[in-house]
């Protein structure tokens, strides 16, 4: 994940809520919070720096707390049906664009560098102008959701190829 992050990519098409949420559904419990944010932590230090931002920029916990929710909406549908799983996977883009979106109202400035008015009609400003956003987060969601999922299902019927192959050789 965090190479991906270095890479040209097309605007929030990135593996983060994929890796925050099946994070949840397959690491190691004591990881599975941990690990997913404190990657886009470490990462976002370096690109800041990089980029000439302030290495840390407060209003990003916002986004940070809305990783850690959706690795733990993995842990709690961890073990529960596909229809749960899937559900929990197609609301990770959504999710994500209304907490950021709202962290950009309260925080941040307009495309057009103007704060936002701090009415309704200001926060329905800044969610119309999120939308260009959010059909990347859902390509990059959705897509490495897919990959992650499958590599973990080839991985499954690997391991239990190799046990069925080891407990017939004894």
């Amino acid at each position: 994940m965090i190479a991906f992050r270095f890479m040209p990519h097309p605007e929030n098409v990135a593996p983060i809520g994929a890796f925050a949420l099946m994070g949840g559904f397959y690491l190691n419990k004591r990881f599975a919070l941990a690990v997913p944010v404190l990657v886009l932590v470490l990462s976002d230090l370096v690109l800041n720096a990089q980029m000439g931002y302030p290495v840390f920029h407060a209003p990003r916990l916002l986004d940070y707390s809305a990783f850690l929710v959706i690795g733990m909406a993995g842990l709690a549908l961890r073990d529960r049906s596909w229809k749960f799983q899937l559900g929990g996977a197609v609301s990770v883009p959504l999710f994500f664009y209304a907490v950021s979106n709202l962290g950009v109202w309260l925080t941040g400035l307009s495309l057009s560098g103007q704060p936002y008015a701090r009415t309704f009609a200001g926060l329905v400003e800044c969610y119309v102008a999120g939308l260009p956003f959010l059909r990347g987060s859902m390509l990059g969601d959705w897509g490495f959701m897919a990959l992650f999922a499958a590599v973990m299902a080839v991985a499954a019927a690997n391991s239990r190829t190799e046990r069925a192959v080891a407990t017939s050789s004894h």
